[in-house]
């Protein structure tokens, strides 16, 4: 933790002249501190949450992490070139149930899409891009609170992604990065976040039509939605038709008749017809 601190008292520092020379409309542009390399841009979050220094909508954004981790703690590769950010989102709705995840997934998809990417919702905490061979996974999402602070973790594959074989045997998907999509030049990491949170926050402030249309908004986006998908927990598989949401950020499954809710597990289309 010693070199985090050393680079918060230069990144604070750094801050504060920020502040003073854009005037009375920099505190509502959200801030965000960039470091190199880092252990996590979640525990760099805390850490500068815990001194006052990390402001609702403003956010952490590495270079790279040695310990990036994913949903279940599991470790998330963290090259340079890719997106590794923390995002301190306000305690309030639609942020302050079940169904923050899928409504920080809306916002980041609906993002991307402004920036010419087609990005999907994959339940509960990723996003895919459906190339010709198939979705793959382009970003994922974690969320943590601590002490009353909430924070996303956010990784986008920028200009890589893990191979096929460096996947877990269990992966639901193959993964996918801009730079192997794109037709033309990738913005830089750096670049590209920054705009990615001036757009979500903007269409948090944007009134009240997150809180209220999210779930049908996320729905449109929803990948697999109408197909015939498997969910797995830790109890073991279902299999069923992905019908969408539920008001508490669960997955609607229609199986055996009827249709069931679900609030977590890791999903993937099913072979079924």
């Amino acid at each position: 933790m010693t070199s985090v601190c050393h680079s918060t008292a230069f990144e604070k520092s750094s801050r504060t002249g920020l502040a003073r020379s854009d005037g009375a409309g920099a505190a509502q542009t959200p801030f965000i501190w960039r470091f190199g390399e880092v252990s996590s841009s979640l525990d760099v979050a805390f850490f500068l949450s815990g001194r006052g220094w990390l402001e609702v909508w403003d956010s952490v954004q590495a270079v790279s992490q040695t310990a990036g981790r994913g949903q279940l703690r599991r470790s998330w590769a963290s090259p340079p070139g890719n997106i590794y950010a923390a995002l301190r989102l306000p305690l309030q709705p639609p942020f302050d149930s079940t169904a923050a995840a899928p409504v920080m997934g809306l916002l980041l998809a609906r993002a991307l899409r402004a920036e010419g990417w087609p990005a999907l919702l994959k339940w509960p905490n990723d996003l895919a891009l459906c190339p010709p061979d198939g979705p793959r996974k382009l970003a994922g999402i974690l969320l943590e609170e601590r002490g009353g602070v909430l924070l996303a973790g956010i990784g986008v594959n920028v200009n890589s992604s893990p191979s096929d074989a460096a996947l877990r045997a269990d992966a639901a998907m193959p993964a996918v990065s801009l730079n192997d999509v794109s037709q033309s030049a990738v913005p830089l990491a750096e670049f590209l976040w920054r705009r990615l949170v001036k757009r979500m926050h903007s269409a948090y402030d944007d009134g009240h039509s997150l809180t209220d249309q999210w779930k049908n908004q996320a729905e449109e986006l929803l990948l697999w939605r109408g197909r015939h998908v498997c969910l797995v927990d830790g109890q073991g598989s279902v299999h069923g038709r992905l019908e969408g949401l539920t008001p508490a950020g669960g997955l609607r499954l229609w199986r055996n008749g009827r249709c069931e809710e679900w609030l977590s597990g890791s999903l993937r289309l099913s072979e079924r017809l």
